[in-house]
């Protein structure tokens, strides 16, 4: 009875050789994923603060000689429901704050 050796599949060395390449292009990869996640929270950051200062402008236009609320939280109430829909929410975690001329943000300043 004659045994038939089958010499397919991969050897070892191949084997490395992917995972190697495979190692490689994911060490390149998650910084790049990195610096493009964090460059979209601070152009989204830098939205929210300036949709809130045009509303600030808008509600001065419709309000000649009203005062703006002089924190964060008053002017929220001053601006939601009709000239904001929501709060906004930094995407990086950070807090907004309101100094009676400008949004700033305590992870990405102001604009």
């Amino acid at each position: 009875m004659r045994m038939f050796k089958k010499e397919e599949g991969f050897t070892l060395v191949e084997l490395m050789v992917v995972v190697l390449i495979i190692g490689i292009l994911v060490a390149i990869a998650i910084p790049v994923f990195n610096a493009a996640r964090d460059n979209a929270q601070l152009r989204a950051c830098h939205a929210n603060q300036r949709t809130v200062e045009g509303a600030v402008q808008q509600w001065r236009a419709a309000n000649v000689g009203g005062t703006v609320g002089a924190d964060w939280a008053a002017l929220m109430g001053q601006l939601v429901s009709d000239y904001v829909q929501v709060i906004p929410v930094c995407p990086a975690g950070g807090t907004y704050s309101w100094n009676g001329t400008v949004v700033a943000c305590t992870e990405h300043a102001h604009y």
